[in-house]
């Protein structure tokens, strides 16, 4: 196929010289449009460019097929200003001496959107939008290179304000772009050895001549030209079977194109993303699905309840044994009887299998796409889209704001359209959209207010991540951030780790391993200050060299394989994540004292360094590292989603704030040994306290095999 369509660019190249053919400026007329008459910074347009044909003539596609070049316009970048992709009216088909191309003809529109940051400024008080446009325009007989530079001047202003008399041809131009496929709509694929098998689902396919269908692929994985033959079932299902090109030397992690009728009104835009390729590599068999099936949040956050109330139960039951030794004084007793009583109905309360609540009384979530987003913004709809994932237990807690009546009536009346993006064990398409928001991971929450028909879209408010009813409710009433940014220097970044860090101390999968640590601290009090000091160095040392491990990781990986890869990207790994269960579990079980792992660790540290325990200090360290990632506590997204934009090295550093800010208590308490003092003393409530941390253990291990479900 590559041979073929070198060999006809060659040709007609090569025959347009000889044959002293039409200039392409005679067959050809590119102007650029502007939806807006005056852009406010912070604020979205859209552009539009008009291409006209002669008759006879025609241009390509954004993928040319056999032969030709894909049209193309390369923007001048602007500091400040985003200018989005280009999205293309459905094509034709062409066949020219066996050759078959995707092509434009006549007139026809080419949109694309244009975003401002809200800090842009412009000494000239106005964007000048400049590109050039790129096509090969062809006939039978011919085909002439064009390229035309494209110009546009857009006056800055307080208020955006529309074109009217432009209007009219930006709505003609949207009815001509392919559009996204129904919700009612299925669409999946197969990718099994060297073929690709497609199919479509849709109640008004078993009224249509199956013949007539025609799908253009995008993108230069599949063999452009083969004969496609599609089949229907009896029940409406349409099929297609596609061969991958064996000269791609890309990974098919995509499938895209556009699925077209003759009785459709607009072609339908096929977006596929491959679930099961991670870090580049595709099994033998890979499912992919453009409608997912998202389950309702709250019933999933409803079985992580059930299961934390039974935890809380159990640890009730634990706490009451202990009080039957007569040993301990009776207001102690009394206080643990007291205590074990409100976890009980605590437990009881938490765990209570609950109904699912009716529809009506419901948020109403669909799946989030681009396409899906882009075209509930055009209907002026607010939008809120929760960036979410099983592995992060900040996104978990957060999901119980969902279940406000207050909230859920607020969405209701409004018509806010909420979104989930799910990002479990999807990798490249939701990360891209983290980034574009400043993000390298979850949890993230987007709203768009609603705006009238005549209005330009509004700008996207990012929500704190940890959310509260207040917090939804104040931000969609008043249209602006709950918290506003003072600075976004590098010294900010830097101290939004180091804080962040320190509350990573508090999340519950970290907080039992550092309790441990505390009660080690305990131990030591009055030995050699010297001694504390190093124990508090080394653990230090573990937390530094662990998050340098991960970050060097990630970096790599995102530099050799050139993967879209995030913070936390190890717990998108069913291996990973089982390993790290079952470790925690036989952790879990020891401070619950079935058996004993401490004087193994201990016997290695000698052999190695001589001085009994420090190993476990750095153990401890590297541990809480591991199981700190997926708990996000404010501050840390940010900080995160901008290291790992920066260069590596400052990478590094913001990493190593995180590092520091999360070692901190620990590092402070061994340099000051005097403080230790002030913590209760050694005695026999060490052993319960070491038996109460394996609780939250046990809720962590529970917590991961929920997570290992939705990734296996």
């Amino acid at each position: 196929m590559h041979f073929k369509k070198g060999t006809f660019l060659f040709l007609s190249i090569f025959w347009c010289f000889l044959a002293n053919a039409q200039k392409a400026e005679d067959l050809i007329d590119v102007s650029i449009i502007s939806e807006v008459e005056k852009i406010s910074p912070g604020e979205k347009a859209s552009l539009l460019i008009r291409v006209e044909l002669k008759p006879e003539w025609h241009v390509y596609w954004k993928t040319a097929g056999e032969s030709g070049y894909p049209t193309t316009i390369e923007w001048d970048k602007i500091t400040g200003v985003e200018i989005g992709d280009l999205r293309f009216p459905d094509p034709v088909l062409y066949e020219f001496q066996e050759l078959v191309s995707y092509v434009h003809k006549d007139i026809f529109y080419l949109l694309c959107g244009i975003q401002l940051q809200s800090d842009f400024n412009s000494d000239k008080k106005k964007i000048s939008v400049k590109g050039q446009f790129s096509a090969l325009v062809c006939s039978e007989e011919n085909c002439i290179p064009y390229k035309q530079n494209l110009m546009l001047d857009i006056p800055l202003s307080e208020q955006t304000i529309l074109k009217e008399d432009t209007q009219k041809i930006f709505q003609q131009a949207r009815f001509q772009l392919s559009k996204k496929a129904p919700i009612e709509a299925k669409v999946s694929a197969r990718i099994k050895g060297d073929s690709v098998g497609l199919q479509f689902e849709h109640p008004s396919f078993k009224e249509l001549d199956v013949n007539k269908f025609i799908f253009f692929p995008h993108g230069d994985f599949f063999k452009h030209g083969q004969n496609q033959v599609f089949t229907k079932t009896n029940d409406g299902k349409v099929s297609l079977s596609l061969s991958i090109d064996s000269l791609s030397e890309k990974i098919l992690m995509k499938i895209n194109g556009v699925l077209t009728h003759p009785q459709l009104d607009r072609g339908w835009i096929v977006d596929l993303s491959a679930d099961q390729v991670l870090y580049g590599r595709a099994g033998q068999e890979v499912m992919l699905s453009a409608i997912q099936e998202v389950p309702k949040i709250e019933s999933g956050f409803n079985q992580l309840m059930v299961m934390l109330g039974l935890l809380l139960i159990a640890m009730s039951i634990w706490l009451y044994g202990k009080t039957k030794y007569h040993a301990k004084p009776s207001t102690v007793r009394t206080l643990a009887r007291v205590f074990s009583a409100i976890l009980l109905v605590s437990g009881i309360w938490i765990g209570y299998p609950v109904k699912t609540s009716l529809a009506s009384e419901e948020i109403q979530w669909d799946p989030w796409s681009p396409e899906k987003e882009e075209s509930l913004l055009l209907e002026g709809r607010g939008i809120f889209i929760d960036f979410t994932a099983r592995w992060c237990m900040s996104c978990q807690v957060n999901k119980r704001v969902y279940q406000e009546k207050t909230v859920i009536e607020k969405f209701n009346k409004l018509n806010i359209a909420a979104l989930q993006a799910d990002w479990t064990k999807k990798g490249p398409l939701i990360l891209e959209a983290l980034q574009k928001y400043g993000r390298e991971g979850v949890p993230l929450y987007v709203y768009y207010p609603p705006k009238k028909i005549d209005e330009p879209a509004k700008e996207a408010i990012l929500l704190p991540e940890i959310l509260t009813k207040k917090i939804i409710l104040k931000i969609i009433a008043d249209e602006k951030p709950y918290f506003v940014a003072e600075a976004n220097s590098f010294s900010a970044v830097l101290g939004f780790a180091f804080i962040g860090g320190i509350i990573l101390n508090l999340m519950p999968c970290v907080f039992p391993v550092l309790g441990l640590k505390i009660m080690s601290f305990v131990k030591k009090a009055g030995e050699d200050s010297s001694k504390v000091r190093i124990h508090g160095i080394i653990f230090a040392l573990g937390v530094l060299l662990s998050f340098w491990i991960l970050t060097g990781i990630l970096l790599g990986l995102k530099e050799t394989l050139q993967s879209d890869l995030g913070w936390g990207f190890q717990l998108q790994e069913p291996v990973f994540v089982f390993g790290l269960a079952v470790f925690l579990l036989i952790f879990a079980l020891s401070l619950s004292g079935v058996f004993e792992i401490g004087m193994s660790f201990t016997g290695v540290g000698n052999q190695l360094s001589g001085k009994t325990g420090y190993l476990g200090s750095f153990f401890s360290g590297f541990l809480a590292t591991i199981v700190a990632t997926p708990c996000m506590a404010p501050f840390l997204g940010v900080a995160v989603g901008a290291a790992l934009a920066m260069p590596w090295h400052s990478a590094i550093i913001v990493f190593t704030c995180i590092a520091l800010g999360l070692a901190s208590p620990y590092l402070l308490l061994s340099l000051f040994p005097k403080w230790i003092c002030r913590l209760p003393k050694p005695g026999a409530w060490m052993d319960t306290f070491k038996q109460a941390m394996a609780f939250p253990m046990y809720a962590t291990v529970a917590w991961l095999l929920w997570t290992l479900n939705s990734l296996i």
